[in-house]
């Protein structure tokens, strides 16, 4: 009986060390779902979901939209203990449940949402960043949607075809792990990847990685 539970104790510290090294990399938000109906909430709108986090050998660095939540970055020590985590070694302390894939991650709450976030590529590591999008108007395409945005200011656009009340429209573009992203209201990030004459080369991230364009115009 002892020794299956010394095979037991190595098989679950293995598991936990596998997944630490599964986990190293950049991982970005795709969309989420009710943990309770098993359903996805937010692929496109409803509630925006924009974060980003890379993981390097037992420490995080995680930067969300900084118009949706007050502490926006945040960086810090964690480990795993099965399919837990564990911030800072405080044993105590054990946040939602993941589930780690080669390209997939998914962060679990059992009360409320499970989170789904893809694993970036390096190759997508932005090759152009020296454009502004201050100030300037695009035809932005994704899935069957199309719409005209003019970035106003450094943190509010309009657009032709999506409104938030009366509130603004926010966005944020941001330089993590040197992946080039551009959060939005409504939208998922977009990531992007170069810029050709007057057209910037995007992907974004859902079931499958969608490559799109943002056009400028006059």
């Amino acid at each position: 009986m002892r020794n299956i539970i010394y095979i037991l104790a190595f098989i679950f510290i293995l598991s936990s060390c596998r997944n630490e090294k599964k986990l190293n990399g950049t991982w970005i938000s795709a969309y989420m779902y009710d943990t309770k109906e098993d359903k996805e909430v937010s692929g496109l709108g409803g509630f925006p979901f924009n974060k980003v986090t890379t993981y390097d050998n037992g420490v995080f660095l995680t930067k969300e939209f900084r118009f949706d939540t007050y502490e926006n970055e945040r960086t810090g020590k964690f480990k795993l203990k099965g399919n837990k985590f564990i911030l800072a070694d405080n044993e105590d302390y054990l946040l939602e449940e993941i589930e780690v894939g080669n390209d997939s991650l998914i962060i679990s709450n059992l009360n409320f949402y499970s989170r789904v976030y893809r694993k970036l590529n390096d190759s997508l590591k932005s090759k152009s960043t020296d454009f502004k999008f201050t100030g300037k108007k695009f035809i932005r395409n994704y899935r069957k949607w199309t719409d005209t945005i003019h970035f106003i200011n450094d943190s509010v656009y309009v657009s032709s075809a999506w409104k938030n009340g009366d509130l603004d429209l926010m966005w944020e573009r941001i330089n993590h792990n040197g992946f080039d992203i551009l959060f939005t209201d409504i939208y998922v990030p977009f990531v992007i990847k170069s810029k050709v004459r007057n057209e910037i080369y995007v992907s974004t991230f859902g079931s499958i990685k969608e490559d799109y364009t943002l056009k400028e115009i006059d």
